[in-house]
């Protein structure tokens, strides 16, 4: 049956207005007062083109999913208890009190405003608002106290926002979206290291608020490669044009807290719009463009050898936070790529990947390492990202500034940039070691040159380092000597040769550890070849 109300009706006590779960509240035009402790139970659709009055409560108890259709206008409590959830297809605005039984209110493309004094009660993670279009839950006149928006993108994802402002009092509105995106609230969607949402968080009257936040998420929210230890909120700034991007610092991130949901606070926000949760996605970009060649697998004509590749031996996952020798800071560590990039069936060409190398930013004044990265090295000596092709993003650092930057591998000799120089987020800034060795930092207590000599005019990272030290020598103990190193391999494993092979011993890059041999095969009389008239060779950093 469906009401029509044309003048004004006093609600003493519980209402049904029909035993059918089709029964509707309809009204046009009249006042409706609900009184206080009395409730309307309806199980069909609610349109109204007016206020509902009084302090008394419309209850939500169909059995199929309810519309509700208010024009905008008010309902003062509302309680839903529908397993089946309600769907708003105008905007609603709630006066006192939302409760929250059983079931969602699926906002679609229209709002849901909360009054100032109003209420969200009982909402989890079966029962909440599911922003799952443009629509979005509106707190007026939001002030120092905290307000959580229970919001989620679906009906299976619970990603509440908690909010409190203490600048300038005004409406704040939130929506959850359904991953975290390279574009703020756009683009292409990140598919690791993130937790898989974001909000779109705005307010009625720009600038003035200052908000802290609080974003939750579930476990089943981290998309792979996530780091619940070293985490953070960032917002995506979208002016000026040389700001654009994701905001956030290495100094901005720690672990997270709570116990599945987990929880992150971030406090003295003044600029709203896309806000999501990881590290190395969202972290403020730094891009650099080094060019090394390593001199182990240097083949002539400007380009590398690539059969650790060919041989099916790069790790997909980074190797040196496994190398006691190298020490990831900032965002680095566990870098991944793909076999697609890294593995014998990527496509054979001057980009096809060599190895991993590991790069470190060098504040530009004192020189300390801030921050490192391990990306991906290819054959003509261009370092990039861990998909193969992009540059290198020393990601979670101030842009504007000078750095220095400098690059190891795990058996060659590290060399730093001779001067310290500007990286922006969105332009990458060039850096050839090869073509000059002065564009290597050279330590004038250290007897040999910076870098090795390839070719007439040709630079690279010294060779034969098989223990992942700072220096190249066969003299010495299995500590430091690296043809004790090659022997020692070689002794682990039984047998005169190890291939195919991902080892540091592998002083060649051939994808086999040797010691006999002409020095185009023998790792042994590579590191010979190397030395020269030296009994050492050290790294200038």
């Amino acid at each position: 049956m469906i009401k029509k109300l044309y003048s004004t009706l006093l609600i003493a006590g519980s209402l049904f207005f029909s035993q059918s779960s089709h029964a509707q509240l309809f009204i046009n035009g009249a006042q409706f007062f609900i009184e206080s402790g009395a409730t309307v139970t309806v199980q069909g659709d609610i349109t109204s083109n007016t206020d509902i009055l009084g302090t008394g409560k419309v209850l939500l108890k169909g059995t199929g999913n309810q519309q509700v259709n208010m024009n905008n206008f008010t309902i003062p409590r509302l309680e839903i208890d529908n397993v089946s959830n309600a769907t708003l297809t105008s905007a609603l605005k709630i006066g006192t009190d939302l409760t929250f039984t059983n079931g969602n209110i699926l906002l679609g493309t229209n709002n849901l405003t909360m009054a100032s004094a109003a209420a969200i009660t009982t909402p989890a993670a079966n029962k909440f608002i599911v922003t799952n279009s443009t629509g979005k839950l509106v707190k007026t006149a939001m002030g120092a106290s905290s307000f959580v928006y229970p919001v989620g993108n679906t009906t299976l994802t619970y990603n509440p926002l908690t909010l409190a402002n203490s600048g300038t009092v005004d409406d704040i509105a939130v929506r959850a979206l359904p991953n975290a995106y390279n574009a703020g609230l756009t683009g292409t969607a990140f598919t690791k290291e993130v937790v898989d949402a974001s909000w779109d968080v705005s307010e009625a009257v720009a600038n003035g608020s200052n908000l802290s936040m609080t974003a939750s998420w579930a476990g089943t929210d981290e998309l792979i490669g996530f780091n619940r230890a070293k985490a953070g909120i960032s917002y995506y700034i979208t002016t000026p044009a040389a700001s654009v991007g994701w905001d956030m610092l290495n100094s901005q991130t720690g672990p997270a807290t709570g116990s599945n949901p987990y929880t992150f606070t971030r406090t003295g926000i003044t600029q709203l719009g896309a806000f999501a949760v990881g590290t190395r996605p969202v972290l403020s970009p730094l891009l650099v463009s080094p060019k090394i060649f390593l001199q182990g697998a240097y083949a002539g004509a400007g380009l590398m050898t690539d059969n650790l590749r060919t041989l099916n031996q790069i790790p997909t996952t980074e190797p040196y936070s496994a190398i006691a020798t190298f020490t990831h800071s900032g965002s680095g560590g566990g870098e991944t790529s793909t076999t697609a990039i890294v593995g014998s069936t990527a496509p054979a060409s001057n980009d096809a990947i060599v190895d991993w190398i590991f790069v470190q930013l060098h504040d530009g004044v004192s020189g300390t390492v801030i921050s490192t990265r391990a990306a991906l090295l290819q054959r003509d000596g261009d370092i990039v990202e861990t998909d193969g092709v992009s540059p290198l993003n020393m990601a979670g650092n101030v842009p504007g500034v000078s750095y220095y930057v400098s690059v190891r591998h795990r058996n060659h000799l590290g060399i730093r940039t001779a001067t310290a120089f500007t990286l922006t987020k969105t332009t990458s800034t060039p850096y050839n070691f090869t073509d000059n060795i002065s564009k290597a930092y050279n330590n004038v207590a250290i007897t040999n040159p910076a870098m090795a000599t390839l070719a007439a005019g040709i630079y690279g990272l010294y060779g034969g380092n098989a223990n992942s030290d700072a220096a190249t020598r066969v003299s010495g103990t299995v500590s430091i000597s690296d043809f004790q190193r090659i022997l020692a391999a070689l002794t682990a494993a039984g047998t005169p040769t190890i291939s195919p092979t991902y080892s540091a011993a592998d002083v060649n890059m051939d994808g086999t550890v040797r010691v006999t041999g002409t020095v185009s095969i023998s790792d042994f009389q590579k590191i010979l070849s190397y030395l020269s008239s030296l009994s050492i060779l050290n790294q200038h950093l």
